[in-house]
């Protein structure tokens, strides 16, 4: 049987030869054998398909990967496809592989065959879709979320996909249900997801807890170091973490200055900044508190690491609850935050708050213009910029540029009530007042002073010829007027992103008109 095969192969390859001519059968040659040993593969795929030759396949595509070998772990993973009926590991692989060759659409495409954003496919390609999605810039955190879930829907079990949703929540500042993904996850050997868990307990109250589930991850991170040739920084300023958690913060700040080099990075200053603050808060939460220990630990963590946001404003929110005189925080304001950068924005910030709190709106204007100068991705003094100018300029050209600014901040949040006020009184500066109506209306529920809000949203219906609606918000502002109202500017406050676990995030201040 085989030699008749061989014989009429022979055969058919004479007549073509002799047919054509001779070049043309020669290029054809390769083409030939091509298909030949492509045939030959797909046989013997399909007569091995056993559980240990797909073994075999996954691990030597996944050691391509890891030597990023990513050409040769994508053909591996092809082959791996054609022998495995479902093919999910394939796919995951080979997403991987084209990721690492640059190809994201490509991936991404893999990826949806087995893990569609409609229904819940195979977990582990979810995760991954959700960890691509946060990862990019700026982040889908909303698609990454769906993703999140249907992992958790088709594989209730799976480690990567608790470990995401809790680091998502974690991320959100949604700690029970940090909480709840962690506690299902095997936490062994993993000394980062004790810190995270220990963070998670103490903002959510149970201190005792999280000061034992923080000594546990110190333990495991000094069992890990002594073994380590690489991440030792990354284990040093974890095990200062885990100490700051336990409440021992003088031990963490001497345990990082006796293994930081003379001159720290900039993620061993925040981590040094961090404790401080972090100290300065526990402090703060005695009932017999002195503030101003609170205030010179705060200093320390201002000098240490004077290029973080969320030290300074929690160190401005203490200042303005001391006992002492306006002229007396503002020197001590002053003297601390003496420094270029940062911290000298962050004083034009404050001390524009005090001219507009004494209803010097030019003077407020200038010092948030030099803050917005300084440090110009700060929202908080972009937004007061806009406000300020929306109250003292009457240029055209100037209230378009607050309206683009504004634009700018709601862009990356849609819903900030706060910045949609401001963006509101620029486009009643600007007479347009349709669009000022719609945006005061969207702000009104989440608006801190409703009293004020009601009564610009009246004035602006009452001018659109609106008349009762203009009565209904005229009506809500006298009902919810005190019957002794002062005259008083407070801020709108909002919480920031923090650069650390180790405390929670502080207070901004905006403008109210």
């Amino acid at each position: 049987m085989i030699e008749e095969t061989i014989h009429r192969v022979r055969y058919g390859m004479e007549t073509f030869l002799d047919q054509r001519r001779v070049m043309d059968g020669l290029l054809g040659l390769p083409a030939l054998c091509a298909l030949g040993f492509c045939a030959l593969m797909f046989v013997q795929l399909r007569s091995d398909p056993s559980s240990g030759h797909l073994e075999t396949l996954e691990k030597e595509a996944q050691k391509q990967l890891d030597k990023g070998c990513y050409v040769e772990a994508r053909i591996l993973a092809r082959r791996l496809s054609l022998a495995d009926a479902k093919g999910q590991k394939a796919s995951l692989i080979e997403a991987k592989a084209l990721r690492g060759m640059g190809k994201e659409r490509e991936a991404a495409r893999l990826l949806a065959r087995v893990a569609p954003l409609g229904m819940p496919g195979h977990a582990p390609a979810h995760v991954m879709q959700a960890a691509l999605l946060l990862s990019q810039q700026p982040p889908d955190a909303q698609t990454a979320l769906r993703h999140i879930d249907n992992a958790l829907h088709s594989d209730p079990s799976n480690q990567d996909a608790l470990e995401i949703a809790a680091r998502f929540a974690a991320s959100q500042r949604d700690w029970k249900t940090a909480l709840a993904h962690l506690d299902n996850l095997n936490l062994n050997a993993r000394p980062d997801l004790l810190l995270m868990k220990a963070t998670a307990l103490q903002f959510s109250g149970l201190e005792d807890e999280s000061v034992q589930c923080a000594g546990l991850a110190e333990v495991a991170l000094r069992t890990m170091q002594g073994s380590l040739t690489t991440g030792a920084d990354r284990v040093r300023l974890s095990i200062a973490a885990s100490l700051s958690l336990q409440r021992k913060y003088r031990q963490a700040i001497d345990w990082l200055l006796e293994t930081t080099p003379p001159q720290p990075s900039k993620e061993e200053r925040q981590v040094l900044g961090g404790i401080y603050l972090s100290w300065s808060r526990h402090l703060k939460s005695k009932p017999d508190a002195n503030m101003l220990e609170v205030l010179e630990l705060m200093e320390k963590a201002i000098e240490i690491s004077p290029e973080s946001q969320d030290i300074i404003m929690t160190f401005l929110a203490d200042c303005e609850e001391i006992n002492a005189s306006a002229d007396q925080r503002r020197r001590l304001v002053e003297r601390v935050l003496f420094r270029e950068g940062i911290a000298q924005s962050f004083l034009h910030y404050y001390l524009g708050l005090q001219e507009w709190e004494k209803d010097h709106r030019k003077a407020a204007l200038s010092h948030f213009e030099l803050a917005s100068t300084i440090n110009p991705r700060f929202g908080i003094v972009t937004n007061n910029l806009a406000m300020a100018i929306a109250s003292v300029s009457t240029e055209k050209r100037e209230l378009e540029r607050a309206l683009s600014m504004m634009d700018q901040l709601l862009t990356q949040q849609p819903q900030n009530p706060f910045f949609l006020d401001t963006r509101g009184h620029v486009l009643i500066k600007l007479g347009r007042l349709n669009e000022a109506a719609r945006d005061l209306a969207r702000a009104l529920p989440e608006a801190p002073n409703k009293v004020s809000a009601n009564a610009t949203l009246a004035a602006v219906y009452e001018q659109l010829g609106m008349s009762e609606l203009a009565a209904q918000h005229q009506s809500l502002a006298a009902q919810l007027t005190p019957p002794t109202q002062g005259k008083k500017s407070c801020g709108h406050h909002t919480r920031p992103v923090t650069h650390t676990f180790l405390t929670p995030p502080p207070r901004a201040r905006r403008l109210t008109p």
